[in-house]
């Protein structure tokens, strides 16, 4: 499409637009008109929409579209963004068919059995009147929105300069909300991502996300040889340590021992990152806030007068930790009268643990899917680590194996491979990573021009 006829399709649309919403109130014709621009953008340039829903990841309001028995169901602004910017991007692979729709990649086989069991988990739910229809449809969309964000990525990656761009500004995006948490401690409670809504923030959820994009900037770190480079991405490691630290969740800072073993054990300057881990380590007791300490102790103290406390032979737990453990033992009692297919998704209200979630929801099938699925993901990521020699590439593919290894541990008591504002961040990269391979392929396939 030529760029005037891109203008002349943004200046009717826009002209249709003010025709409209004109008798709408001033909000709605705002939020309309803000949908229609997004969807406009997306038509003409996935690129630049993919951009808009980077820095929104982390930078949007969440809303209340439906309260059920156990709780409110909310999507976020970047929800609605992404819904917006799949569409369009639908349109346009409708309207220019040699863009294509889905790319081959070794993820495409299980993303569909693992969607295919959740859809038909819920139906069967639905239909026994287990799962409430609302909740039921929203949380499966959910579950299956982020894979077309991988999609949506593979087919709009077609250079190399593409990944690094992408990968800048999910740093940066990280970089803003670093600073945002830094701000937050001087304010006391834990540390939490920006428009977290009435109900309070979701550290857990911040922790997740910030252990991920860690693991990408050590992992850049540890690749990049121009010394500008490694500076900001060492200062950009540490800034983001501090706010990691605040939001006191105790899943966050688990997650981050597997991802620290993932450096020691396999990178190139494994020596380094031993020496740089074992100097934190043992600093802890000695640097870290009282608050923070105070975190990590309290898990392993029984309250007095709570009735609830769970233990594992001696060791008793604190409330919050001995809640999610009667959670897990009542999910596999549940599981033992639905084990194939389970309950279907949110047939069995909340369950703080991502394992346990699918196991109860999907059933034993879904675990295998699920197992399957993030199998694949590693397996395919180390490929491409070990077939790259290209350092930013190497060095992104090799941060997000750790960074997938963290929220692996992460995962055992949070929601994590559902929560939007881990998924969308860590899918979009998992798409940057397994397409570097064909990009470089590409790259040394193009006839090169000669100049005599």
């Amino acid at each position: 499409m030529s760029n005037t006829a891109r203008f002349i399709l943004i200046l009717l649309s826009l002209l249709l637009l003010i025709y409209f919403l004109t008798p709408l109130p001033p909000k709605t014709t705002l939020a309309l008109s803000a949908g229609a621009i997004i969807l406009i953008i997306s038509f003409l340039s996935t690129e630049s929409a993919l951009y808009l829903l980077i820095f929104s990841m982390l930078l949007s309001p969440e809303i209340v579209i439906a309260q059920t028995p156990d709780r409110e169901v909310t999507i976020r602004s970047e929800d609605i963004i992404l819904s917006i910017i799949i569409f369009g991007w639908l349109a346009r692979t409708a309207v220019f068919k040699e863009l294509g729709l889905f790319v081959k990649t070794p993820l495409n086989r299980p993303i569909l059995i693992y969607s295919l069991l959740c859809i038909i988990a819920t139906l069967i739910g639905l239909y026994a009147g287990r799962v409430n229809i609302y909740s039921g449809f929203f949380f499966t969309l959910k579950y299956i929105q982020y894979f077309f964000i991988y999609f949506m990525v593979l087919n709009n990656v077609r250079e190399i300069r593409q990944v690094k761009r992408f990968a800048i500004a999910m740093l940066l995006t990280c970089f803003i909300i670093s600073l945002y948490g830094l701000y937050q401690i001087p304010q006391g409670g834990r540390v939490t991502a920006p428009f977290e809504g009435v109900h309070g923030g979701e550290p857990n959820t911040l922790g997740g996300y910030l252990v991920l994009i860690l693991s990408i900037t050590l992992g850049l770190l540890a690749s990049l040889k121009r010394r500008h480079e490694r500076l900001l991405l060492a200062g950009l490691a540490i800034l983001i340590v501090f706010p990691l630290m605040f939001t006191l969740s105790r899943s966050s800072w688990l997650a981050l021992i597997p991802m620290s073993l993932v450096f020691i054990t396999m990178s190139e300057r494994r020596m380094l990152f031993l020496l740089v881990f074992l100097i934190l380590a043992l600093s802890i007791p000695f640097v870290v806030p009282a608050t923070v300490k105070e975190r990590a102790i309290t898990t392993f103290k029984e309250a007095e007068g709570f009735e609830r406390t769970a233990r594992i032979g001696r060791i008793a737990f604190d409330p919050s930790a001995s809640e999610r453990i009667l959670g897990f033992r009542d999910a596999i009692k549940a599981w033992k009268k639905k084990p194939v297919l389970g309950y279907g998704v949110t047939g069995k209200g909340f369950i703080d643990s991502q394992y346990f979630r699918v196991l109860v929801e999907v059933g034993f099938l879904g675990v295998v899917a699920f197992l399957w699925l993030i199998w694949t993901v590693l397996k395919s990521s180390w490929l491409t680590y070990n077939s790259l020699k290209e350092p930013f590439l190497k060095g992104l593919s090799f941060g997000f194996i750790a960074g997938t290894a963290g929220l692996l541990v992460h995962a055992i008591g949070a929601n994590t491979f559902i929560i939007v504002r881990i998924m969308e961040p860590y899918w979009f990269l998992a798409a940057l990573v397994l397409t570097a391979p064909r990009l470089i392929e590409d790259s040394y396939s193009k006839p090169q021009v000669v100049v005599n």
